[in-house]
């Protein structure tokens, strides 16, 4: 029986929601990754409890806190985090930064694979570092997966980080086992070091099970993964992380970086800890209804672009699709306009540095859609895209 409410349409726009001040009346975003639904009312509940308590001072994590996310994983993907492995942060994109100016000087080489969201391709390239990119190959079902021989050529060019996507934005892609199996080879023949961006992980659909890279024989070690419960539960503007390394050297290294940037590794903003213990203790239901509603949401939008001039594939976990629109020969102008005709703003393919795969451009030809929504948002949207493209193609 159904508990939570993922149907009712809320107005953002009053709220200073970034998405939505982007684009003009009229207009839906499918762009940033957030999403339309309320987080749980669980994580409601405890920010009140906290609001009401009146005294809003410097925090410190509680070893109830750092239960809750030991908990939370151990439950989720079946992983055990020794705490001492366990950083608090305050946020994956902010700590992988931290990685990279820990891990690397100007100068040395870092490699991302794309097609990969616009920031981690920037936190590859900061102050002076030289990000390669290995491009993933595409399959015969039109998905992707890596290209180890392009992989062990940036590795013997001299680069020793990898910067992945696990799951990945924007591809929606579960890595396997077998296939990270492939990339830990070349790490550890290598002797590079991994930051692995795990933020959709807790999202993963049925039949996709999700794989911590730092799970395979010889990876702990040269390993730092990162993750939040942001994603998860929908509060994207309320900062907070994790990082996880069985590598002592690594672990102190980081939270030192951490520390020399401005944030004390377990003293979270009071709010960010509220949630995300409240979220990852009584949240576990309201993550399963969720991904009823995107699995659902998913097979929704497929069913709209079928027979369309345009190329879709079922994403594995997360509310992200990649659609490739190479058969309607139109530019990155020319794809906004065609979506602004239907009333939707993407984000265009460019963004994910997707030019040179196997012949594709993708700053032309693809555009990615954000469609965790109540159905009542994202069908009508879906039917005037497809009438769209029926009507200029």
């Amino acid at each position: 029986m159904e508990k939570y409410d993922f149907e009712s349409v809320m107005d953002r726009r009053p709220y200073t929601a970034c998405k939505w001040l982007d684009v003009p009346e009229g207009i839906l975003p499918m762009t940033i990754a957030d999403m339309e639904f309320a987080s749980p009312p669980e994580v409601l509940e405890a920010l009140h409890r906290r609001v009401d308590f009146a005294n809003y001072g410097y925090t410190l994590m509680n070893d109830g806190d750092y239960q809750a996310v030991i908990d939370f994983v151990k439950w989720r993907h079946g992983i055990t985090i020794p705490r001492e492995h366990l950083l608090a942060t305050p946020g994956v994109l902010y700590t992988m930064r931290c990685a990279m100016y820990m891990l690397t000087q100007p100068g040395d080489k870092v490699v991302v694979q794309t097609p990969l969201h616009t920031p981690s391709i920037k936190t590859a390239g900061m102050q002076g570092r030289i990000p390669l990119k290995n491009w993933m190959r595409r399959t015969e079902d039109g998905n992707y997966t890596f290209d180890l021989e392009d992989l062990e050529k940036h590795f013997r060019s001299g680069a020793r980080v990898l910067l992945m996507c696990s799951p990945n934005n924007p591809t929606g892609r579960v890595w396997t086992k077998t296939e990270l199996e492939g990339v830990a080879d070349l790490v550890k023949r290598y002797d590079a070091t991994v930051v692995s961006d795990e933020i959709h992980r807790d999202l993963v659909y049925a039949g996709h099970p999700h794989c911590e890279i730092a799970s395979l024989p010889g990876m702990a070690d040269r390993t730092i993964t990162v993750f939040s419960p942001s994603k998860t539960f929908n509060f994207g503007g309320i900062h907070i992380g994790s990082a996880v390394t069985a590598n002592e050297t690594l672990r102190e290294k980081l939270r030192a970086k951490l520390y020399e940037f401005g944030h004390e590794c377990g003293r979270p903003p009071l709010f960010s800890l509220t949630a995300q213990t409240a979220a990852y203790r009584h949240g576990r239901r309201w993550m399963e209804e969720l991904l009823v509603q995107l699995e659902a949401n998913a097979d929704l939008m497929l069913h709209y672009l079928e027979g369309l001039p345009v190329r879709a594939c079922r994403p594995e976990a997360s509310f992200l699709m990649w659609v490739d629109c190479s058969e309607l020969k139109l530019d990155t102008a020319g794809l906004r306009s065609l979506l602004a005709e239907a009333g939707i703003a993407a984000d265009p393919g460019h963004y994910y540095d997707t030019a040179d795969i196997q012949g594709y451009t993708g700053e032309q030809h693809h555009f990615r859609l954000a469609f965790g929504m109540p159905r009542a948002m994202l069908e009508p949207a879906m039917d005037r895209l497809r009438k769209t493209i029926r009507k200029h193609f």
